[in-house]
């Protein structure tokens, strides 16, 4: 048996463990867990420097709610929608900030844009950071979970509330815009 269907057979058992109050299953959940989860949140967060509050809370949430989750399968999932949820009303407590609409011009612009090697983010990640912390919460959270999460599509918009088509088209725009601050980065 491949060892990613080990580790899956693992946390699936890890969360009927937890759904049943063992507190060692829980713990080893959150040590699986915790620092892709602060991650995640730290980049809807953006500068904000409240990514270990919000992440006790997103951990709170879980430990109230996991016997709700009825298929241990999807808790990957349903742990980034809570992670997903905490995070966005965090924002919007701490301040309005709302993705700005594309301008015209850049939207005929990102049209008009070639495919582009997703390789190339691995490149230099000190630049790739600096980039994504410029990109709309939308966006950054979207190359988040797809690149360093590796959620496929479904799994995606199951997280952030929204169709499949629509995580497609912020992933292309996101991609477009993320390419051209990594250029412009290299002009530097």
């Amino acid at each position: 048996m491949p060892p990613s269907e080990l580790n899956a057979i693992r946390e699936q058992l890890l969360v009927l463990q937890a759904q049943g109050r063992d507190p060692v299953a829980f713990r080893e959940l959150v040590v699986l867990y915790e620092r892709r989860i602060l991650y995640y949140v730290r980049r809807i967060l953006s500068e904000d420097s409240d990514g270990a509050d919000v992440l006790q809370e997103v951990w709170m949430k879980v430990f109230l709610r996991i016997n709700t989750l009825r298929a241990p399968e999807a808790f990957r999932v349903w742990l980034y929608k809570i992670a997903h949820d905490v995070s966005v009303s965090h924002l919007r407590k701490r301040r309005s900030d709302r993705p700005h609409p594309l301008s015209e011009e850049l939207v005929s612009e990102l049209a008009e844009t070639s495919d582009w090697n997703e390789l190339e983010l691995l490149e230099e990640a000190g630049q790739v950071h600096a980039a994504l912390a410029q990109l709309s919460l939308a966006h950054r959270e979207i190359i988040t979970l797809r690149f360093l999460e590796e959620l496929d599509l479904a799994e995606i918009a199951e997280v952030v509330g929204c169709g499949v088509g629509t995580v497609k088209s912020r992933l292309h725009y996101a991609k477009v815009e993320l390419q051209k601050l990594l250029k412009v980065t290299h002009h530097d």
